[in-house]
């Protein structure tokens, strides 16, 4: 293998242009840092909830048009209960029956009548013979014993009638209840099997439609989202590492995409107690303090949270940080107090001063 070597001329001169080479330096100056949380964002409606249908049954009618404002209590759609329907049937099958039952060609009242009746006779027979063997019995012609059969006879016809009579009664009047009470069955199952309404709970905008008309739908999933019409809430998710740096009422910066580089002001109001352990993340709320005159479900932008604020104070590049807390001058490396940070710069509280030159590390 030949080794090559480097005439000493060359390396010297590489070694004085080496020497001379500027480094890249910086003057301290005063100037505003701004320590923020930063979290993408999206809009939605303040208040918002998912429609539901309370039967389940076929759509029959859609009366509103995703973007339609709509009044609390108006009716978004029309469901057609097929559960109810069979309900409804089986009531009035029910009512037929006790009214058949109650007055109709299958009376049964009727039939307790006809009973009755030919009880009625045969205790008319069991009394005639009872007078007649009981005067034959005062005049000795008949025994005891004859007598106290005529006599049985007679006193349980006598209960055979005070029975049906009774019975009558009662079931004159339970058939009637069963009958008023099938009445209203179907009455009320009827009034069911008519077509459901689905109304609006609030005042808002119709958001989003997920059924069409003759779709199936059940009490479980949604069919419509409806929500305030200009209220918005801004939704953020802040990382766990930053969340203890937020606070309610602080200061957002808001840019959303569809308004280009305008920026809007908003404050925290609401915080969630609770991570996501999917994804590590807290959700955060805020409210506009300045906003556009027209705001749409879904937008989407960058926001940074205000943790702290300093104006007109010694500031430097973070990039300029050797360490944690050191700055290379002139002199050599000095250590310095670094207080508020944000993404590039650093607040100086002690070590530097205005005018001082500090060099970027190689």
């Amino acid at each position: 293998m030949v080794i090559k070597t480097i005439p000493v001329q060359l390396l010297l001169l590489l070694l004085l242009l080496s020497c001379g080479e500027e480094r890249e330096s910086l003057t301290v100056q005063r100037g505003d840092i701004v320590e923020a949380v930063y979290s993408s964002v999206v809009l939605e409606p303040e208040e918002m909830y998912k429609v539901n249908s309370s039967v389940p049954g076929y759509i029959d009618q859609i009366t509103v048009k995703v973007g339609d404002t709509v009044d609390a209590g108006f009716p978004l759609m029309y469901i057609r209960d097929v559960v109810a329907a069979n309900n409804a049937s089986n009531a009035r099958l029910s009512f037929e029956m006790a009214e058949r039952y109650y007055s109709g060609e299958v009376n049964l009242l009727q039939d307790l009548k006809l009973e009755l009746q030919n009880a009625e006779l045969k205790r008319r027979n069991d009394s005639t013979q009872y007078v007649k063997y009981k005067k034959l019995f005062d005049d000795r012609l008949i025994t005891s014993a004859e007598m106290d059969q005529i006599e049985l006879a007679h006193t349980a016809s006598t209960n055979t009638v005070k029975a049906l009579r009774n019975k009558l009664k009662r079931s004159e009047k339970e058939l009637g209840i069963s009958m008023q009470q099938a009445r209203n069955n179907m009455n009320s199952s009827v009034s069911r099997s008519e077509e459901a309404v689905i109304r609006n709970r609030m005042k808002g905008v119709v958001y989003d439609l997920q059924k069409e008309p003759g779709e199936y739908v059940n009490m479980q999933e949604p069919v419509a989202v409806v929500g305030s019409a200009k209220n918005f809430v801004i939704k953020m998710l802040i990382d766990e590492i930053d969340i203890s740096k937020v606070q309610k009422g602080q200061r957002i910066i808001i840019n959303l995409e569809a308004y280009g580089n305008k920026t809007f002001e908003a404050i925290v109001t609401r915080i969630s107690p609770k991570m996501d352990t999917r994804t590590q993340t807290f959700e955060v709320e805020g409210t506009f303090v300045s906003m556009p005159d027209r705001l749409y479900y879904g937008l989407t932008g960058e926001a940074n949270i205000v943790i702290a604020e300093k104006k007109n104070a010694l500031v430097i590049p973070r990039e300029y940080i050797v360490g944690n807390d050191q700055v290379e001058t002139s002199d050599g490396l000095k250590r310095i107090k670094l207080g508020t940070m944000s993404l590039t710069h650093a607040l100086v509280l002690e070590g530097l001063t205005e005018g001082a030159v500090i060099f970027k590390p190689m």
